[in-house]
């Protein structure tokens, strides 16, 4: 896949002084069609072809990588393997949406990145990526065709795609500056790092992540810790940018700090988990508010929810907070009260859930019915497992 004979020349040489050869009949010359020259490796003629896939990355005339085809390919196996995955339970009635989220992440977004270090990504190619994405968690979670995925990626502590991409292509430059001397690509690595070659490294090297590393670090001194670091502020910095814009309510009232939201993983039963996930989508039955039964002439909206529950009062909340409920899910605790009477724990905190949290399955449960017309029936104590957990019992 060189299209030069110098380049043909310094693998030909790095070959012989590493001991090891390139197997002249499984190279293919792609230079563009003007150009009629013959090229030899190791005195063998090397044929010429149209296009190459090497380990399943298209490669076009002249040596550039076909990233429109690789994307598509990626996104079709990807949606393939999804369908396959969905009809063993990786949906929203199967597993639990974290667990789900994690197959996902291990096995059908590593086909739909495979190639993307090495690639500019276009970024109409971006949006296909995310497109094929939005598909995929919709499914786990049990979208709409409409539905944003935006808190579905933050409950789940997931990034977007245009994030992933970059992040790939960074830790690909980073790796190749720090690659062994005896590698090939250092033997180019000078002279593909300038703007003379027009090369893949070169226009990788303009992403913003790699940006940022550029602007606070010497690279040639970057370490993984300071990468890993400037990735994060990265991340952060792009989950406040979605946070602050207007169609970004819901986003709005999560939790500021990354991490999977503690109502995925807190113990408790699969409705109480339903009910709470479906009250931080926003989501309705019908995805239209419908009057409510207590005040007919008003539609069941989520702040005439918060009204009409008394979520105020019942929460134990100062009226001035808009959102209760949201307000008090930011504040689970994800840690238990330790056993033993030796451990200096301030008990409040544990003592304030065992009353709090009953209250929240309470107003969701009611919330519920409310949503299907319907009035609340009496019912067992809600919120036991959590509260369980929380005590150490």
């Amino acid at each position: 896949m060189f299209v030069s004979s110098p380049n043909l020349l310094i693998a030909s040489s790095h070959s012989q002084r590493l001991g090891y050869r390139w197997n002249p009949s499984k190279c293919a010359i792609l230079a563009p069609g003007s150009d009629t020259r013959s090229y030899s490796l190791y005195g063998t003629v090397l044929p010429r072809q149209t296009s190459f896939s090497y380990l399943g990355i298209p490669i076009s005339p002249g040596g550039y990588l076909n990233t429109n085809e690789l994307v598509q390919n990626n996104i079709n196996k990807a949606l393939q393997t999804m369908n396959q995955m969905s009809a063993i339970g990786v949906n929203h009635k199967g597993f639990n949406q974290l667990l789900s989220v994690r197959f996902y992440t291990q096995i059908v977004r590593s086909q739909l990145e495979y190639g993307l270090a090495i690639s500019a990504v276009s970024s109409s190619n971006i949006t296909k990526l995310e497109t094929c994405q939005t598909q995929c968690i919709r499914r786990i979670f049990g979208g709409g065709s409409r539905s944003s995925t935006k808190v579905m990626l933050h409950l789940t502590n997931q990034p977007t795609m245009k994030e992933r991409v970059h992040r790939l292509q960074a830790k690909f430059l980073f790796r190749s500056i720090n690659a062994p001397e005896d590698t090939l690509l250092s033997q180019f690595l000078e002279y593909l790092r300038t703007s003379a070659s027009l090369s893949q490294w070169y226009k990788l090297s303009k992403t913003p992540l790699w940006q940022r590393c550029c602007a606070s670090h010497e690279i040639d001194a970057l370490d993984s810790r300071t990468f890993n670091t400037i990735y994060h502020d990265y991340l952060k910095d792009n989950f406040n940018a979605r946070r602050n814009t207007t169609n970004s309510f819901l986003l709005s009232t999560c939790r500021a700090k990354p991490g999977v939201d503690p109502i995925l993983w807190l113990p408790m039963t699969p409705a109480e988990r339903s009910r709470l996930i479906r009250w931080r989508l926003g989501w309705l039955p019908g995805g239209v508010p419908i009057p409510c039964i207590y005040h007919p002439n008003v539609k069941l909206t989520r702040s005439h929810a918060i009204w009409c529950l008394h979520m105020h009062r019942r929460l134990q909340m100062p009226a001035n907070e808009p959102d209760p409920l949201s307000f008090l899910l930011n504040k689970l605790p994800t840690q238990r009260k330790k056993r033993g009477p030796s451990v200096n724990i301030n008990p409040s905190p544990f003592a304030a859930w065992t009353v709090r949290w009953p209250s929240i399955c309470q107003i969701l449960f009611e919330l519920d019915y409310l949503h299907h017309g319907k009035i609340p029936p009496e019912t067992s104590p809600l919120g036991v497992k959590l509260v369980k957990w929380l005590c150490n019992n």
